[in-house]
């Protein structure tokens, strides 16, 4: 019975670490947008958002699906998973997609080849220079 309710005071104890942990990082959060204080990563989570960013050099995430994100501006790492999402950008070094049906279309890297690191794991993902 010591054992059980031990079990259950750390449990309880870890919940509200985890909790308070991860409402201290989220600053902003909008249809599915989550920004980090320091500006340095995007969020973006749900089903058919259309969004809009000037960023220089910030961590990309797109999670979800028929999500579209036009970026202005560079990043350093794009990660998308889910299915049927788009992020259209104008320079990125490093990409990583899973899922479905995603794209990723961009203008240049800062890489020495002009392309960047592609990681793909899924279906009919693609990246496309424009």
């Amino acid at each position: 019975m010591k054992n059980i309710k031990t079990a259950g005071i750390l449990c309880f104890l870890l919940l509200g670490t985890v909790t308070a942990f991860s409402q201290s990082r989220k600053v902003e959060s909008t249809k599915g947008v989550e920004k980090t204080e320091s500006d340095k990563v995007v969020h973006i989570e749900g089903v058919g958002h259309k969004l809009n960013y000037a960023l220089n050099g910030c961590v990309v995430e797109v999670e979800g699906g028929d999500n579209t994100l036009t970026v202005k501006g560079s990043a350093k790492k794009i990660t998308v998973s889910g299915t049927g999402n788009k992020v259209y950008i104008d320079k990125v070094d490093k990409i990583s997609m899973e899922g479905g049906g995603n794209m990723v279309y961009y203008r240049t890297s800062g890489t020495k080849s002009g392309k960047p690191d592609v990681s793909i794991e899924g279906v009919g993902n693609k990246v496309v220079k424009q």
